[in-house]
């Protein structure tokens, strides 16, 4: 069984005495939870606001989405971006892994899947209100792995509920490795180096984002295919207290996926509802690493919960010749204009040895 442990006064809410109301008469959106317990060092970025154990492996969390997050933000803003429902997730499975599981703080957690799926209401579900997003996540842990007593893998799956209707469920694995064994993982030690940033970058407006410092993919040589930009300085995508980290942080590779297959429907607008992503080897931050994207062949329409055309794109990372990261992802059209706002896309720069760029 997980040892239960309190760290920092982010105790669990404790459970219902006799007589009591169940969870719900407690407030699990009142506060957030320690910013260890997510990885973040920004209060603004911890989205996990309450938890609660209900059964050796099951725990019942709060979390909270702003009206409008700085970066997962979709045109129109009549929704919340889905992937906010991977960043909840990444935090929920941190957050039992430590709070849970007594994970110590100097290990590290490396992701080997994480992904989501909208519930019936699809996008509608996510509609943004005159309040902040208040979300329930039912916890359940599988393929739980302890050695000497620690923690060493788990697989969290959530149900995820907003005002009591469901909303989504996600998934999260994690490998837990103490600070000896992610050395090893890494291989020979070397200096710390800054990730790697091509100097050209994808125009924003095709792959839909409005800003380049926002944008995570560079031209390469052959169509469909990119550089991965690696940008430490990124407020939400890296975070500030580890300007120099061993491996390139999963949330990152969503982006490169969304952009990519935003890439391949511009100028229309896509909303990944379904994302699935296995991670297979950690991503090192300052060598070049490919993203490769391609429609899926499958049926010429399929239904999301807005009745909209679904598009599932394969997106595939490769660096030193090895797929390090996969990421199947199905879109559906998004409020707002379409990227560029219509506009004629920018021309791709050429190629220093005069090849084109794929942009």
């Amino acid at each position: 069984m997980p040892v239960f442990t309190a760290m920092d006064g982010d105790a669990p809410y404790p459970h219902p005495g006799p007589g009591q109301p169940g969870p719900r008469r407690y407030d699990f959106h009142e506060r957030t939870v320690s910013r260890q317990l997510v990885h973040r060092s920004s209060v603004a970025e911890v989205l996990i606001t309450g938890w609660q154990s209900t059964g050796p492996y099951d725990f019942l969390l709060g979390a909270q989405w702003p009206r409008l997050h700085g970066f997962y933000r979709l045109p129109g803003d009549r929704h919340h971006d889905p992937v906010l429902m991977a960043e909840t997730v990444r935090q929920a499975a941190l957050l039992v892994g430590h709070a849970g599981f007594g994970v110590p703080h100097d290990h590290h957690a490396v992701l080997d899947e994480l992904g989501y799926t909208l519930g019936p209401a699809g996008l509608d579900g996510l509609a943004v209100g005159a309040a902040p997003t208040e979300l329930m996540l039912r916890i359940s842990c599988h393929d739980v792995r302890m050695r000497h007593g620690r923690l060493v893998a788990l697989r969290v799956h959530a149900e995820i509920e907003r005002d009591g209707r469901p909303v989504g469920r996600g998934v999260g694995g994690l490998r837990i490795l103490s600070p000896a064994a992610y050395d090893r993982l890494r291989g020979p030690r070397r200096p710390a180096a800054p990730p790697r940033i091509p100097e050209q970058v994808v125009a924003p407006e095709l792959v839909g984002r409005q800003q380049a410092a926002d944008v995570v993919l560079g031209p390469a040589l052959l169509p469909g295919s990119w550089l991965l930009r690696a940008d430490a300085a990124h407020p939400v995508l890296f975070d500030p207290m580890d300007p120099a980290p061993g491996h390139l942080p999963g949330m990152l590779v969503l982006e490169a996926a969304r952009q990519a297959a935003q890439r391949l429907h511009h100028p229309d607008r896509v909303v990944p509802v379904d994302l699935v992503t296995a991670f297979h080897d950690p991503i090192a931050p300052d060598r070049p690493c490919v993203v490769r994207a391609v429609q899926e062949v499958g049926p010429e329409s399929a239904q999301d919960g807005c009745g909209g055309r679904r598009a599932p794109v394969r997106v595939v990372l490769v660096q030193d010749g090895r797929t390090v990261a996969e990421v199947r992802l199905t879109g559906a059209p998004a409020d707002g204009t379409p990227a560029g706002g219509g506009k004629s896309a920018a021309a791709p720069a050429p190629a220093r040895r005069g090849l084109p760029l794929a942009s």
